[in-house]
């Protein structure tokens, strides 16, 4: 085995011993772009954050600057719901809506019309409430006219449930909405002005009535707008952070810190330099130690070679 291997650990030794402190623990000083989210209106107020902290580490603000970016246009889907109440017919309905959306990120607000999307029912039920008069037309001696359908004059109570089709179609709806359950004269018989002999009622019913819910919808096109971000640049502190250096940022976003003491930061240097010598010392004792056991061991072998020729 070569004699002169622990001499040459105790060499590198203390070459690594004398290399200076400053050199050994000699740190870089990195910094990290911080580029905000795209903001709008005035700027005049803005200003970033003088520490920002990332992985446990604080940085301090550099420099910055607000650069202007200009956002395309964008699209989006809209939806609105309305509900209508006692819906007779859906001629009702209007078929448009104006919807005015507004985007999240820039407060923009664009109103347009939107066609209806989605019907659905979401009631229905008949409601007591249908009534409208009536005027019949004598043209015979016995009888009045309703459509093509004859009413005898004589007759009380009025009977006209019996001409239901005929009466709803007088006024242009049908049995599938409308139904007539009773009707009264309204005073006695008389001539109009063409002396025709009339006579007015007043038809009593019910009416179904039905509540939607409306969908209008469509895509809304945002247009080109301007706004503007931070870049800002942020370096990391030179000295490791003590409990006494703890920082603290105010709402008017001034900073605070305990000035830097480099006799503190010497002695946290110092202890990390002793540890690491204490660690290699120990290394290369544990190494000698075996060398020198080994060497024994082959020693005792060559002398028992030489006693046993």
């Amino acid at each position: 085995m070569n004699r002169k291997w622990p001499g040459g650990m105790l060499a590198a030794l203390i070459v690594l011993m004398s290399i200076p402190s400053e050199m050994a623990y000699a740190r870089p000083k990195p910094e990290i772009t911080v580029i905000s989210e795209i903001m709008f209106g005035s700027s005049e107020e803005y200003a970033p954050e003088l520490i920002y902290e990332e992985g446990e580490k604080l940085y301090r603000l550099k420099t910055w600057e607000l650069e202007p970016v200009k956002v395309s246009p964008r699209e989006k889907h809209v939806e609105q719901e309305v509900l209508y109440e006692g819906i007779e017919n859906m001629e009702s309905v209007p078929e448009t809506r104006s919807i005015t959306s507004k985007e999240d990120f820039s407060g923009l607000q664009v109103s347009a019309k939107y066609p209806v999307i989605k019907r659905r029912k979401v009631n229905e039920e008949w409601r007591e409430d249908f009534t409208f008069p009536v005027v019949f037309h004598s043209y015979g001696a016995e009888t009045y006219q309703l459509g093509e359908e004859n009413v005898p004059i004589d007759g009380e109570p009025l009977r006209l449930e019996l001409y239901e089709d005929a009466l709803l179609s007088e006024i242009g709806v049908t049995k599938e909405h409308y139904r007539v359950t009773s009707t009264v004269w309204n005073g006695a018989p008389y001539l109009d002005e063409d002396d025709i002999l009339c006579r007015d009622a007043t038809a009593f019913g019910k009416r179904k009535v039905i509540d939607y819910m409306i969908t209008y919808g469509g895509t809304v096109t945002y247009p080109e707008i301007e706004g503007y971000r931070c870049r800002s640049v942020y370096s990391l502190k030179e000295y490791e952070q003590t409990p006494a250096e703890e920082k603290k940022i105010v709402s008017n976003r001034v900073v605070e810190a305990v000035e830097y003491d480099p006799d503190s930061a010497w002695i946290i240097r110092r202890e990390a330099i002793v540890l690491t010598v204490s660690l290699i010392l120990a290394l290369l004792f544990m190494l000698l130690a075996a060398w020198l056991i080994k060497r024994a061991v082959e020693k005792r072998e060559e002398k028992r070679d030489r006693c046993g020729l």
